[in-house]
């Protein structure tokens, strides 16, 4: 076993309180360590974990060292809890492996941190990445899927810990057409859980007029799929056309969590409502399967954003 520092917050929560604020604080306490240690491992709470690991991703920023995010079903004082093998497995990967991008471990499978969602909640068995396969397997070894792995950063280190709160996540089921009670929030973006591959009840024009208020206002509206599996494509229905129109953003074949913290972190860095649109047309830290080849996306927005 690798040589380890453990570190413990005087307060421990339940992992359904966590907040950007407690996100930034794990970001600080890597970038304090960084250059100290060759991995980290993050004992988090199941019901959140997936949030945790994609903000973390995007909070730093050329990550050359691998961040690890665990936990159990179980606890770990009882007798067959998985909390042993999650937590020892992801202190090997950790400090041996070389995989610069944030993680999660959990039963037999590592998987790339903004691609996680937990999917059962009285399993083991509880993450998946539904739309991207395993970096690796659990065996009689740790098999890994090299080809899968984000290549190394070129450029600094760097921790991003604006993250922007006010989002809220819609989901569409039927009947719900007006947005009326969100006129006077304090909402920066917005979330829809749409059906299949992206379709809303485009008839309710009330509903459209609200999008496109929304658009005009700046706010930011990104769409996910309520499928598991699958992506969103707005241009695939009539319907979805109807949602471009007014300024809907695809978020492709993004997890919800992946999609609520990139926006949080995009509006934390300022970015005006093009330029996000535009950041979610491609993969910033493996979260989405880019469908344009345009790697230099920002080239028309020099001097707002330097480095994401």
């Amino acid at each position: 076993m690798p040589d380890c520092t453990v570190i413990e917050w005087e307060e421990l929560i339940d992992s359904s309180d966590v907040t950007p604020e407690h996100w930034a604080k794990m970001a600080q306490s890597i970038e304090v360590n960084y250059y100290d240690y060759d991995g980290f491992v993050i004992v988090h709470g199941t019901d959140t974990m997936a949030y945790t690991a994609a903000a973390l991703s995007f909070m730093l920023s050329n990550l050359a060292k691998t961040v690890v995010l665990t936990g159990s079903i179980l606890p770990f004082g009882e007798p067959h809890s998985d909390a042993r093998r999650n937590i020892i497995v992801s202190t090997l990967i950790a400090g041996v492996c070389n995989i610069p991008e944030v993680c999660v471990f959990f039963n037999t499978y590592l998987l790339r941190g903004c691609r996680s969602v937990k999917v059962d909640s009285g399993s083991i068995a509880a993450f998946e990445s539904p739309n991207f396969p395993p970096l690796a397997t659990l065996g009689v070894g740790i098999h890994f899927n090299h080809h899968l792995l984000m290549p190394a950063p070129k450029g600094r280190f760097q921790v991003h810990t604006n993250m922007e709160n006010s989002i809220l996540v819609l989901r569409m089921v039927p009947g719900f057409a007006d947005l009326e009670s969100l006129r006077e929030s304090a909402v920066k973006g917005v979330v829809l859980s749409l059906y299949g591959t992206g379709n809303a009840p485009a008839k309710q024009q009330k509903f459209i007029d609200w999008l496109r208020r929304f658009n005009e206002r700046g706010i930011a509206v990104v769409a996910v799929s309520q499928c598991l599996k699958g992506q969103v494509e707005l241009n695939a229905y009539a319907v979805g056309s109807r949602l471009l129109s007014v300024g809907v953003i695809s978020a492709g074949d993004m997890t919800v969590e992946a999609a609520v913290t990139k926006l949080s972190y995009l509006l934390g860095r300022g970015m005006t409502l093009p330029q996000i649109s535009r950041a979610f047309e491609m993969s910033l830290r493996g979260e989405v399967t880019e469908t344009n080849g345009d790697e230099d996306i920002f080239r028309g927005f020099a001097g707002v954003v330097s480095k994401l």
